[in-house]
């Protein structure tokens, strides 16, 4: 299985590197796009080294002028995770000016399962403009996979915590 992981800056990024372990002792490939903002969160070299291949994290990187459209028809699934406010927000009203939220433009009509995985602050998933969006993005064909109630990063108790990998990873094998 190809797998597309498109992950975007959070604190939930070291738990989401669980799902790479997971899918490459596993025998797929698994394919990381991320934002620069991934990069504050979790190393180049850590992606690469779990992934087994090099990562694309902006769209003007030297050779992969064509790289947004060309993973997105690699891939058998795209998985969104974590996925921020900020880059939900952007996929609903079209935004495409990063490595994720081009590939994710690019992917949306190829008829590949999309998968969105949110993890953020209470007040950030509860916000309207949030909710409308992942309401826009279910209705344009992707599965979004509802945040957990919990103990946050930031020390407060809601909905927002990015599921635990081994939910994931169901979840994603449910898909195929």
């Amino acid at each position: 299985m190809k797998r597309l992981l498109l992950m975007t800056g959070s604190i939930a990024c070291a738990k989401a590197t669980g799902l790479i372990s997971a899918w490459i002792k596993q025998g797929d490939e698994v394919q990381v796009v991320c934002t620069p903002g991934t990069l504050n969160f979790i190393g180049l070299a850590t992606l690469e080294g779990l992934s087994q291949r090099p990562v694309m994290s902006s769209v003007y990187e030297s050779g992969r002028m064509m790289d947004h459209i060309n993973i997105s028809r690699w891939a058998d699934q795209i998985i969104l995770c974590p996925a921020t406010a900020n880059v939900i927000n952007k996929l609903a009203v079209g935004i495409a000016d990063d490595a994720v939220t081009t590939v994710w433009v690019a992917a949306h009509n190829l008829g590949k399962p999309l998968l969105i995985v949110p993890a953020m602050n209470t007040m950030m998933w509860t916000y309207p403009a949030t909710q409308a969006a992942v309401k826009t993005l279910g209705d344009w064909g992707a599965q979004i996979m509802p945040p957990q109630a919990g103990e946050l990063a930031c020390g407060e108790q809601g909905a927002g915590r990015m599921p635990e990998v081994e939910t994931i990873l169901k979840t994603v094998e449910e898909l195929s």
